[in-house]
């Protein structure tokens, strides 16, 4: 996410019940004259043909399951980047092109490094006690007094 990677402690996880939270999912629907304006803001040189079948196309996934590269119009761009640019909560997401709209549909809420607010509320509704879920979260990590 910040240019590091191969950290032991820093994994995706998966955690059951954050799913049930209402800002798990999201959705964003722009026209594809706001979704050019928005990618405009940002690349000038931006173009896009609607009419290509791969217009769009996410080109690679993260390990967690994030958009890594997408492919939209002439350009390659992270799904960090286009998350920023759109203002989705997440780099979770699919997208569809449907007549004049493209809709984004978002999975999670923020950047998918470290511990998920809605992910440890949920461990902890379970019974799990704060040292579970570091330990869930950044894996192979001690707690230690110092």
């Amino acid at each position: 996410m910040w240019g590091g990677s191969g950290y032991p402690y820093l994994q995706a996880v998966e955690t059951s019940g954050e799913d049930a939270y209402t800002q798990y999912k999201s959705e964003l629907i722009l026209t594809k004259d706001e979704f050019i304006e928005k990618i405009k803001n940002e690349h000038e040189d931006f173009e896009i043909d609607f009419s290509k079948e791969d217009c769009i196309k996410i080109n690679e996934y993260t390990e967690g399951g994030r958009v890594k590269r997408i492919k939209i119009g002439n350009l390659e761009l992270s799904g960090v980047e286009v998350r920023s640019l759109l203002g989705l909560r997440s780099a979770n997401f699919t997208f569809s092109i449907e007549k004049d709209n493209i809709k984004f549909e978002v999975l999670g809420y923020g950047h998918g490094v470290g511990m998920s607010q809605t992910g440890a509320d949920s461990l902890a509704k379970q019974g799990k006690n704060y040292e579970e879920i570091i330990k869930h979260y950044y894996t192979g990590v001690q707690i230690e007094n110092m």
